[in-house]
């Protein structure tokens, strides 16, 4: 046996990069395991010098919490380590090429998918008012995520979903960076009688911030331009949601 076979096994001759799946089969849930043990089996081995556990703590380092890492797309993964390890040159991320990004961003991809509606619950939904709409967008507001996310939800004549809420944009902690254009492109693309429109907010408060007020204004003058109506602009949170629209007809008043 070579030194380099010999270096994969511990105690009781169990190989340090099965103690991860070791982990979830012993589990009475796989909630139970901390993050870089249920990213160790995603990756599957390790690096020269590296075990796959450290492998999956410095991956989870360079995006600065596992949200964000599941949230990246393959590009953004590749980019992420070759940022982290300009800097940490000491204690780099090796092994994690092209292919083995694309792996991870298909299984990130499934797990978002998980959250998504069924069809068949969606046909059953009408948004006639804002309670009605946030039961639609709290399926894909995940609690945790540390980044603004904006999505249209176009509706047709019955104010029935024509399809799950598009996500349109992902900004930054306290801004969504959504464009208007980007809305009405996809309400047009689904030939949508009107919308509705929400966001999440990260830091848990649904209060609506200038920048969101702003936001919404902007889009009741473009849905007036092209006669799609604008339902309501939802922010949502943690602790529930507020409707913009009710929020801008009580300042009226």
């Amino acid at each position: 046996m070579t030194k380099k076979r010999q270096s994969n096994f511990v105690k009781n001759g169990v190989s340090s990069e099965q103690l991860p799946r070791e982990q979830m089969e012993r589990a009475a849930s796989p909630h139970d395991l901390k993050d870089e043990a249920v990213l160790a089996i995603l990756l599957k081995t390790g690096a020269p010098g590296c075990d796959v556990l450290e492998l999956a703590r410095r991956l989870i380092r360079a995006f600065g919490c596992i949200q964000d890492l599941v949230d990246a797309d393959w590009r953004t993964l590749l980019t992420k380590i070759a940022e982290y390890n300009k800097n940490n040159s000491n204690e780099p991320i090796k092994g994690i090429g092209k292919v083995k990004a694309l792996e991870l961003a298909a299984a990130f991809e499934l797990g978002y998918r998980r959250l998504r509606i069924k069809p068949s619950d969606l046909k059953s939904m009408r948004v006639r008012n804002a309670e009605e709409a946030y039961q639609v967008f709290k399926f894909i507001a995940q609690e945790g995520d540390a980044i603004e996310n904006f999505w249209v939800l176009p509706l047709n004549v019955q104010r029935r979903p024509l399809c799950e809420p598009i996500r349109i944009a992902r900004g930054t902690a306290n801004s969504s960076g959504v464009m208007p254009r980007d809305v009405f492109r996809e309400a047009i693309r689904w030939n949508a009688h009107c919308i509705v429109v929400a966001h999440n907010h990260p830091n848990g408060d649904p209060a609506p911030s200038d920048g969101d007020i702003e936001t919404t204004r902007s889009l009741m003058l473009l849905s007036k331009e092209l006669g799609i109506p604008l339902i309501d602009h939802l922010v949502i949170a943690t602790t529930g949601y507020v409707s913009i629209r009710e929020s801008l007809v009580g300042r009226s008043k």
